[in-house]
């Protein structure tokens, strides 16, 4: 049995972390600028923007817009940064998750149900429990127990993230995500497609699915075989194989998205939803045809609190 590191409560094991990392590392590691950080970061914006304006939009009608894509990007940024700066985890993922979307309409639902405005109410469970908690766990050293979970344990979590992430693309039978999904006609995207084109008879879900796919399929492949040259024999030196193999995902990214918009212009396919401007979400308009907000447009939407 792994055995325990001695304890170090009060905050003692806070001072030291403090203390081994701004006289080390931190420094270091903080203007350490070169190619490969332009990679990561690349990477970890196309990685991160998708599910955080996926999200957003969930978000957005989970909470009758309190808080939608624009925040969501707000959130995600100022964390992101903050954590890899600052947590000691600069490698750690910071983004929307499914686990935390279900606690959100939660906290909203039981915010209606007891009369309190969400957004404040939002703040003090996440001050008075994510705040408290992790700082309680800091102070009292709880985290040396993490030192007796065993390589079982972390395997079987990878198992399962990794398992998600794959039926999520390919095609989940418990939710309308995936590749695959795309053949199924009532699929909603294909219904915004279809007023996107102006003309639903020349709309065909079929052409929209087989190159949904292809593309996600080929983007998959490109992104192995560009990482792969990096223990090839080709190209002219190993800096310059590492280079594509830093850039794989951002080639990939790049080289279909040109593929999809020069070879086949005239099939719809689903696309990214950015938000127009960069507002609350609260003050959006609620249709296609509303010239201002609320409340001379969209008069049935929540009022925005402190209005």
């Amino acid at each position: 049995m792994e055995q325990l590191d001695p304890a170090r409560p009060w905050g003692k094991g806070l001072i030291q972390d403090v203390k081994r990392t701004l006289s080390t590392h931190f420094v270091k590691e903080m203007t350490n600028f070169n190619q490969r950080t332009v990679a990561v970061s690349l990477l970890m914006f196309i990685t991160v923007i998708a599910p955080t304006l996926t999200f957003g939009a969930i978000y957005g009608s989970s909470t009758e817009f309190h808080i939608g894509a624009v925040e969501t990007i707000i959130a995600t940024a100022w964390t992101g940064v903050f954590s890899s700066l600052f947590s000691g985890m600069p490698m750690c993922s910071v983004g929307s998750t499914g686990p935390v979307l279900i606690m959100m309409t939660a906290i909203y639902d039981l915010s209606k149900d007891i009369g309190v405005p969400f957004p404040q109410f939002y703040a003090w469970v996440s001050v008075c429990w994510m705040f408290v908690y992790t700082t309680v766990t800091a102070f009292f050293d709880l985290t040396r127990y993490v030192k007796l979970a065993t390589r079982f344990t972390d395997d079987i979590f990878a198992l399962l993230i990794v398992s998600i992430f794959i039926l999520n693309a390919v095609g989940s039978p418990f939710r309308p995500v995936g590749l695959l999904r795309y053949f199924d006609p009532d699929k909603i995207v294909h219904v915004e497609l279809k007023e996107e084109v102006g003309a639903p008879e020349e709309y065909s879900y079929v052409k929209t699915a087989l190159l949904s796919i292809l593309i996600g399929f080929a983007m998959t492949g490109t992104i192995f075989a560009v990482r792969s040259l990096k223990t090839c024999p080709f190209l002219c030196s190993q800096k310059v194989r590492d280079s594509f193999h830093d850039f794989a995902v951002t080639i990939a990214v790049i080289v279909w998205s040109s593929v999809k918009h020069l070879g086949f212009p005239s099939i719809e396919t689903e696309q990214l939803k950015v938000p127009d401007a960069f507002e609350p979400t609260t003050y959006a308009c609620c249709t296609a045809n509303c010239t201002t907000y609320w409340p001379d447009d969209c008069p049935d939407a929540t009022a925005p609190f402190g209005t």
